[in-house]
C-alpha cells in the first residue's frame, strides 16, 4: 500500500504554462474520445452480429432468392465424428510442420499428421470442450478431439458456424474433467438450408467477422498511439507549445 506521503514524494514534470498543460489534456482527451467510440461501435457490431446469426442460422430471416424448406435433420446424418489419435506430450513441440490439436485447441507442433484436407475438429475433452476449429490441410488431431468428416452438400464453414452457436460445451458428460461423445452430439437435431443457402450465410456472416477484426486492429492502433502520446507528452519529450 502507498501511503500519502510516498505519493507527495513523486517527481512530476511539470509544464511551464497552464497553456501547455491545457494543450496536453485537450491532446489526450481526444484520444480517449477516438478509443470510446471505437469501442461503442465493436460493441454495437457485435450485437448486430450475434442478430444476424440468431436469424440467419435458425431460418427465422432468410436471404433475398432464397425460399425452399429447410430439412430437419440429424448431426450424426451429416457428419460423421471420430476421435482423434493418441500422442505423447513430449511427442508435441513448440514448432514444426504438422499443427496438433487437443481439447482446447492447438497444442503445439507434431512430427506426422493424422489428417489431410476439411474438417471441422471439436473438443472433446477439457474446461473448453465443445470449442470448434474449421481446419484444412494435413494436421494431426490428437484424441482429445472428435474430428468432424462433413458430408458432400453441406457447407464445412456453415456447420461451423451452427455448433458454435449451439455451445456444445453444455452436453459435456460431468466426471474428473468435462467430456463430449460422439454419441451424444450425434443425435443433435440441425436444420438444414440447400447447399447454396447455407454458403451465402457463412459468406455473410464472415464478412460480419471481417468487419470486427478490421475495428479490433483499428482500437488497439488507436490505444497504442495513445500509450505513445501519453509516454511523449506527459514526460516533456514532445512539446505541443
Amino acid at each position: 500500500m502507498i501511503s500519502q506521503k510516498q505519493i507527495g514524494s513523486f517527481i512530476v514534470p511539470l509544464p511551464p504554462s497552464i497553456t501547455e498543460q491545457q494543450a496536453i489534456a485537450a491532446a489526450l482527451s481526444d484520444a480517449d474520445a477516438l478509443i470510446e467510440s471505437l469501442e461503442q461501435l465493436l460493441t454495437k457490431k457485435r450485437q448486430i452480429k450475434q442478430g444476424a446469426m440468431q436469424e440467419l442460422l435458425t431460418g427465422k430471416r432468410r436471404l433475398p432468392g432464397f425460399t425452399h424448406n429447410w430439412e430437419t435433420t440429424l448431426l450424426g446424418d451429416i457428419c460423421t465424428l471420430k476421435s482423434g489419435e493418441s500422442i505423447t506430450s513430449k511427442d508435441i513441440y513448440p514448432s514444426g510442420d504438422y499443427l496438433c490439436y487437443g481439447g482446447n485447441g492447438i497444442r503445439g507442433y507434431a512430427k506426422s499428421f493424422t489428417h489431410n484436407g476439411c474438417f471441422l475438429l471439436i473438443g472433446r475433452v477439457g474446461a473448453l470442450c465443445g470449442n470448434i476449429n474449421l481446419v484444412e490441410g494435413r494436421i494431426y488431431a490428437s484424441e482429445h478431439v472428435l474430428v468432424g468428416t462433413v458430408r458432400e452438400g453441406v457447407s464445412h464453414s456453415w456447420l461451423a458456424l451452427i455448433l458454435e452457436r449451439l455451445k456444445l460445451n453444455r452436453l459435456s458428460e460431468a466426471s474428473a474433467q468435462p467430456v463430449l461423445t460422439s454419441t451424444k452430439l450425434s443425435i443433435l437435431e440441425i436444420n438444414l438450408p440447400t447447399l447454396p443457402e447455407q454458403t451465402a450465410i457463412a459468406a455473410v456472416l464472415s464478412d460480419m467477422d471481417a468487419e470486427l477484426e478490421a475495428l479490433e486492429a483499428k482500437l488497439d492502433k488507436a490505444r497504442q498511439i495513445k500509450q505513445g502520446m501519453m509516454q511523449q507528452l506527459l514526460t516533456g519529450k514532445v512539446r505541443l507549445v
